[in-house]
């Protein structure tokens, strides 16, 4: 059976995102005790999965994020700002949105007039809409996460920048991690 250009797009890019946030999780939190350092390897990996998937979806996690190393949070704000497919209740910019943002880079990148995939075109309209929700997100995200961090100055706070942003992609993206 043939699958749409939607299908293609969500699953190979779901399935990318998911293989990206395990190893991401994987290599940055392998020695650290506060997270995998001390759980067996086979656990180790299927922790990482667990936490890539649910990283962009549904929020649950096996452990505390709050331990977890900066660079492991950077690249999860990543994946939590994207978050799940269309027409699932997880929340982000979605998945087809940051798919068809890829292909239209790729297709500027390689001198292409048209945005195409997999022999389909993908319209002009289309990409139009999933580049303006991808500047409007990031926008939105950097605008809360500036205004926590000028809140926290005038307060006396002292949560680090990262935090502060991890805070507000979280919600935004309704994943929940924090």
């Amino acid at each position: 059976f043939l699958l749409t250009l939607n299908s293609k797009l969500v699953i190979i890019a779901t399935l990318a995102l998911t293989f990206a946030g395990s190893m991401a999780f994987l290599l940055s939190e392998y020695n650290n005790p506060e997270t995998l350092g001390l759980i067996p390897f086979s656990d180790k990996i299927s922790v990482s999965i667990f936490e890539s998937i649910s990283g962009r979806t549904a929020g649950f996690s096996t452990v505390d994020h709050g331990k977890t190393l900066q660079h492991t949070n950077f690249f999860f704000i990543s994946l939590m700002c994207i978050g799940g497919a269309s027409a699932s209740v997880a929340g982000g910019i979605k998945v087809n949105t940051i798919a068809v943002i890829l292909v239209a880079v790729i297709s500027v990148v390689s001198n292409r007039q048209q945005t195409s995939v997999f022999g389909r075109e993908i319209p002009q309209e289309q990409v139009r809409r999933a580049m303006s929700i991808g500047v409007i997100a990031i926008i939105f995200v950097f605008l809360v996460g500036f205004t926590l961090t000028l809140s926290e100055n005038i307060s006396g706070g002292h949560f680090p920048f990262l935090n502060l942003l991890f805070e507000s992609v979280s919600a935004a993206g309704t994943v929940g991690l924090s």
